[in-house]
């Protein structure tokens, strides 16, 4: 299967996931290919401070409206193609809102900025999109979104957000934000 294809194929597994919804009582189980699972997605952040983990974090994320639209579009509505949602966000925004069309207060500096993930397959039925920043500033950051376009700071183009617990960074720290999609058999 050429490049081209494979990532279009995890695309539309990523999209059809967040289609279907996010089951946030089943996250567990559906991650792992539960039969019968609901679908399920979320974030998982870690951050390293001289080669030692200091925080870690997981959380369901929220799909935005404008997500759902891109969906809908991707599927068909309006042709939508060459559109992934590989791009990583972070910001110090508290919890997410459904009406977000970006991170209101995405981080653009720091070493922090939007960066593109490496997708790759978790199992039969799930897969990843990861990034790992090193920070050049310090920031703190408690939310990172999932968008379909690599410009920092760009509008109308967020998928999903989430809200994690606040991790402050130093210079020369690491995070690496994961977030994880399923779409269970059965």
């Amino acid at each position: 299967m050429g490049v081209q294809k494979r990532y279009q194929a995890i695309i539309l597994g990523i999209l059809l996931a967040y289609t279907i919804g996010i089951s946030v009582g089943r996250r567990e189980s559906a991650l792992y290919g539960t039969a019968g699972a609901d679908p399920a997605g979320h974030v998982s952040v870690k951050a390293y401070r001289d080669g030692e983990l200091f925080y870690e974090f997981d959380n369901h994320n929220l799909i935005t409206t404008i997500g759902s639209t891109h969906i809908r579009d991707f599927m068909g509505w309006a042709n939508q193609t060459n559109q992934a949602c590989i791009y990583i966000a972070l910001s110090n925004d508290g919890a997410p809102n459904v009406n977000w069309v970006d991170l209101p207060g995405e981080i653009t500096a720091s070493g922090l900025d939007r960066e593109t993930g490496t997708p790759s397959p978790v199992n039969a039925t799930a897969y990843s999109v990861t990034y790992t920043w090193t920070a050049t500033a310090p920031a703190s950051v408690q939310c990172t979104g999932l968008h379909w376009d690599a410009t920092d700071d760009s509008p109308n183009n967020l998928l999903a957000a989430a809200s994690i617990s606040s991790v402050s960074l130093q210079a020369n720290d690491m995070l690496q934000v994961t977030w994880t999609v399923n779409i269970p058999d059965g």
